[in-house]
């Protein structure tokens, strides 16, 4: 079956794993068989699922993986989870409000933050972080004036 991840690292869909299956209503364990990358593609093949016709049922369908079965993220990059609910500061420690959401723009990650204020959408780039500690759950940003403006 062809599988289009949201995740960049193909450890994560190595032989032998167990991955949770949802479709629909249904969820159950399956384990992948074996995976590879085709014309840029990954593609897997679960255990159980031997046919055309089992695969096409399952369009549509979603593989998740626990967070404990996760690669641990390089220094420096996160997964795009562990920012949700995180609390965004300005360096002089105003709260601006929390993470709700991550939003892939093709380029750099938006995160959506939902504040007193109402929402802003921040660039998640490098030059806009001064801090991100996953443990305080708390992002600290250095915004370009007038950036948290451009939503009102």
């Amino acid at each position: 079956m062809r599988v289009e991840p949201i995740l960049d690292d193909d450890r994560v869909f190595a032989p032998d794993r167990s991955v949770m299956l949802v479709h629909g209503a249904v969820k159950e364990s399956v384990r992948i068989e074996f995976s590879r990358r085709q014309h840029g593609r990954l593609i897997l093949k679960l255990r159980g699922i031997d046919s055309i016709s089992q695969v096409e049922g399952l369009v549509g369908a979603e593989l998740s993986v626990s967070e404990d079965q996760l690669p641990p993220a390089e220094e420096g990059l996160f997964y795009t989870f562990q920012l949700r609910g995180c609390d965004v500061v300005t360096a002089d420690g105003k709260s601006l409000g929390t993470v709700t959401e991550v939003l892939d723009s093709g380029g750099t990650h938006i995160l959506k933050v939902d504040g007193s204020g109402g929402e802003i959408l921040i660039p998640f780039a490098q030059s806009y972080l001064r801090k991100v500690d996953l443990g305080q759950r708390r992002i600290e940003v250095d915004l370009p004036e007038g950036l948290v403006d451009l939503n009102k």
